[in-house]
């Protein structure tokens, strides 16, 4: 197995294995964000609003579950490691609960609801349950800000690479699947079957650090004012919710943009969502030894102001101009890029910093904090879309071979959500990280007190 002490760097084995991880998972959620709405409404035939109802409940129960699963992953004592035995059991759940999602049930309208919610539930309860002990275990393998880099450049280069290829996947099946309900039916369960691999080969090659070398691990949930009062993780939830947010509403409009304001093919959808996610992992490798020189809130600030400048440029976008949705896509993707690693990687900070202050060590609940938030954003943000387009005229599909024509009033909204929410949600986002309070020298001069500390336990105890 890989090497995972925290001093020194980790090896290279150890770094591949973990972002490998994010390979399937990644492929799952890239097709929930970019078709699932879009599936809800023009494929199973739900009406716009029960679809944003069906991602508020789920995403909703996400949010809870992660706080659930943060507190317990910090107290799990396995000789499989804290971390791994939630991975491990996540994966086949995530897998067969992912399929599912994509078979339609020849049922009423209402059946069907019920059916989408109960496996859109059961999906994000697994996802939760994988995702939140595999952030937390970045901290697990080393305490080397460096090395939180290395491993989350890592893990959202596998990340983006899942997101690919389960766009070029959705495009081969055009060529020899015509009906579009089984096309995802089978991506779904090509998606489903490499999620569950990447996550059981991570859990094969990582090795955790002992459970009883790390600090003090048990989340005191009557010390809640405690968390409240760290503004650095105040300020990273409100940066990572906001700028994910913004990464998931995107793709999540594209499909109706594309189709519906600018009138083109659906195949357009797959290939600017491609382009978007094949530059921003191009980008990644630009980015991540910029943010070594000039440090991770510059570049933020210049990812973030590259992709507000397309979002604005979207909005102008007429019917036809394919060429140029394309120029903006890149330019987007570049913006992109920087949210994909930059907050996350800003996490072992703020852990290492409140073990300072506090003495306990809670990288899962912190994790999930983090997670909550954002899936609470994310789950309003798709539920108001839904209403609004509900509300401005939308028209769901309809049995038969009809071609709907969508109202002016449902075309301006969806021009509306895949520009204003986006861009708001980067600017406020751009905001608190100017007023972020750690820096480089600041992360070093904690990780420096905290190993004195952790010595000078260890030859008290001895």
């Amino acid at each position: 197995m890989g090497n995972c002490s925290n001093q020194g760097k980790l090896s290279l084995a150890t770094q591949i294995a973990y972002g490998a991880a994010d390979l399937g998972p990644s492929m799952a959620g890239n097709m929930l964000v970019v078709f699932f709405f879009f599936f809800l409404t023009t494929v199973a035939g739900l009406p716009a609003n029960l679809a944003g109802i069906i991602l508020l409940f789920s995403n909703g129960w996400s949010a809870i579950s992660t706080l659930i699963v943060g507190a317990l992953s910090d107290r799990t004592v396995c000789r499989w490691g804290r971390r791994r035995v939630w991975m491990l059991s996540s994966a086949p759940i995530l897998g067969i609960s992912f399929f599912l999602l994509w078979w339609i049930p020849p049922s009423h309208e209402w059946l069907r609801f019920g059916y989408y919610l109960a496996i859109a539930v059961l999906f994000q309860t697994a996802a939760s349950a994988f995702a939140v002990p595999y952030g937390a275990l970045v901290t697990d393998l080393s305490d080397d800000h460096h090395e939180h880099i290395r491993l989350n450049s890592m893990r959202f280069g596998f990340s983006l690479v899942g997101c690919i290829g389960s766009l070029l996947l959705a495009r081969l099946l055009t060529h020899w699947v015509y009906n579009p309900k089984q096309q995802l039916l089978e991506l779904g369960s090509i998606c489903a079957l490499i999620t569950v691999v990447s996550i059981l080969s991570c859990c094969w090659q990582i090795k955790e650090r002992p459970a009883q070398a790390i600090v003090d691990c048990k989340a005191d949930w009557r010390e809640i004012k405690t968390i409240l009062r760290n503004q650095p993780l105040l300020m990273l939830v409100g940066i990572y919710s906001l700028s994910w947010l913004a990464v998931q509403i995107t793709p999540a409009i594209l499909p109706y943009f594309v189709t519906n304001c600018l009138k083109l093919d659906s195949i357009e959808v797959t290939q600017v969502v491609l382009l978007m996610q094949g530059t921003a992992l191009i980008a990644l490798f630009a980015w991540e030894p910029l943010s070594k020189q000039i440090g991770k809130k510059r570049v933020y600030w210049l990812g973030s102001s590259l992709w507000i400048a397309a979002e604005i440029g979207l909005f102008q976008l007429k019917a036809g101009q394919c060429n140029l949705m394309y120029a903006l896509a890149t330019i987007a993707g570049l913006g992109m890029s920087t949210i994909y690693f930059i907050p996350v990687s800003m996490l072992p900070e703020v852990i290492d910093w409140d073990e300072l202050t506090t003495g306990k060590r809670r990288e899962g609940l912190f994790y999930s904090i983090l997670m909550f938030i954002y899936q609470i954003s994310l789950a309003l943000g798709l539920f108001f879309v839904g209403q609004w387009l509900d509300i401005c005229g939308f028209q769901e599909a309809i049995p038969g071979p009809i071609q709907l024509i969508q109202p002016h009033s449902a075309l301006v909204a969806i021009r509306q959500a895949i520009v204003i929410l986006p861009t708001v949600a980067l600017s406020v986002s751009v905001v608190l990280i100017y007023f972020y309070p750690i820096n480089h020298k600041v992360h070093q001069d904690t990780v420096i007190k905290l190993q004195k500390r952790r010595l000078a336990t260890s030859t008290s105890i001895n």
